[in-house]
């Protein structure tokens, strides 16, 4: 399927296809089920990838290619060569090999510390001659819908004879890529390099990977294409696609983990400005047992997020420096600069690095913060709780005092009575008015001065320090 009408056929010498695929095996804090089901997705797209293979005697890629069991991870390969068919090894090789026609194949899946590396290398030799670009739609079936985490490169080469009177190579470069996606890919989209005195196209893609709150993590979808001269060039470039496999893996970690500490910045900010506000409406805020619970747990995740914001940063450092490694070692493989779409991105990693460690600075004194607020909130609480207290103890000892009362008045009321009557009422049957009504108020004043005394004694006991 040609997708650019009315344009000469170009043809072009060992036409080949580099595929970088990168998933991560496991992330910082991650549970188990996240990294099994990374490597069913894994396993998953290395399907779709071997369902066009076969080995050089008909052997379908589905039966061949096959994982080690998770346990038996390593570093290193992670295929599984008990039943892969002598075709399709080499002696001290960790790839497997397909012949379909006249396209040969090279599988390699590895896990690196943290990370699967699919690498795929499709290519017709030169023996079988030019051949349309047309065919770099077969070198690439399946390839595209990939499913897409950490990052994925493919980069199309071939030698380009002949061209002096046929179309400018930014066109054939587009045409190239429209093959593989399938849609027409204006010329103007691409960044136009030079690499070993050819040209070097670059068409890079932002694609949404994961959704963390509202916001999603980005990463990178690069196609490429290097146009050669002639076989020369071809020798020599070949010197740098096993370390262009390492700085690629870098420089798709670097992307997915910056886009992932901007999440986790914007995350941050807002939670900062929260405790402002908590802050500056302290004083106008009714702070009880309640809202101190939730400061507790808004502090840790705060501490908990910040933590992870440093270790993205040291992550993107170490990533950043193997980055520079790979460039100057492709620098004195070929002995000439890398493209400069590549060296552009380390400058702009350095401008990265500096924005979020400011950021980090920014955001560090939410933490005292936090911990001023809490104990701000604890202490007036403390206060509020000393004074329901002593309201309370007050109103118990009142409570204490008229019980009491009430009660002595009943069981001294009629001696007291009685005794005054003695006095009063000589010779009289029943006591007087008089000696009821004094009766009555000495009662009244006996009863209150006992129950005061006994209700000082209770609330002494109630409010005193026990050791």
């Amino acid at each position: 399927m040609t997708l650019i009408q009315n344009s000469p056929i170009v043809k072009v010498q060992s036409p080949t296809l580099h595929l970088y695929y990168y998933r991560l095996h496991h992330g910082i804090n991650e549970s188990t089920k996240v990294v099994q089901d990374r490597r069913t997705l894994f396993s998953e797209n290395l399907n779709k990838i071997v369902a066009n293979l076969r080995s050089s005697t008909g052997k379908k890629g589905l039966d061949i290619v096959k994982l080690i069991p998770v346990e038996q991870e390593q570093d290193g390969t992670i295929l599984d060569f008990a039943n892969v068919p002598l075709e399709c090894r080499k002696s001290n090789n960790d790839r497997l090999y397909f012949e379909t026609g006249i396209i040969h194949s090279r599988l390699a899946a590895r896990r690196f510390n943290d990370t699967y590396i699919l690498r795929l290398i499709r290519y017709v030799p030169a023996i079988q001659g030019e051949q349309s670009l047309e065919l770099f739609e077969n070198l690439s079936e399946h390839l595209n819908d990939l499913d897409v985490e950490l990052g994925q490169t493919v980069v199309f080469a071939g030698i380009l004879k002949n061209q002096s009177h046929s179309q400018p190579t930014d066109t054939i470069a587009a045409e190239c890529l429209s093959n593989y996606y399938s849609q027409n890919i204006p010329t103007d989209e691409l960044i136009v390099n030079e690499f070993l005195d050819c040209p070097f196209y670059i068409y890079p893609q932002t694609v949404s990977v994961k959704k963390i709150d509202e916001y999603a993590i980005k990463s990178t979808k690069l196609a490429c294409v290097f146009l050669y001269k002639d076989e020369n060039v071809e020798k020599k470039a070949d010197t740098f696609y096993n370390i262009l496999q390492t700085l690629l893996l870098s420089y798709h970690k670097i992307i997915y983990f910056f886009s992932q500490s901007l999440i986790l910045e914007n995350i941050l900010h807002k939670q900062y400005e929260a405790i402002e506000r908590l802050s500056e409406d302290y004083a106008q805020r009714k702070w009880d047992s309640l809202s101190m619970l939730k400061l507790p747990q808004e502090s840790l995740d705060y501490y908990k997020r910040l933590s992870f914001l440093e270790d993205q940063v040291r992550l993107i450092e170490i990533h950043q420096s193997n980055y520079r490694i790979c460039i100057e070692e492709i620098e004195q493989k070929t002995g000439q600069k890398i493209p400069r779409f590549f060296a552009d991105f380390e400058n702009e990693i350095n401008r990265n690095l500096k924005q979020i460690k400011a950021d980090i600075g920014f955001l560090n004194p939410g933490i005292q913060l936090y911990e001023k607020l809490m104990l701000s909130v604890q202490t007036q609480i403390s206060i509020n709780e000393n004074v329901i207290r002593d309201r309370q103890a007050k109103l118990g000892q009142l409570l204490t005092g008229v019980g009491a009362a009430i009660a002595i008045g009943q069981i001294v009321s009629q001696p007291m009575t009685n005794t005054l009557s003695l006095y009063i009422d000589k010779g009289k049957n029943q006591p007087s008015v008089t000696s009821l009504w004094l009766g009555a108020l000495l009662t009244i004043a006996l009863s209150l001065a006992i129950g005061y005394g006994i209700s000082v004694k209770v609330y002494q006991w109630f409010t005193k320090d026990k050791f």
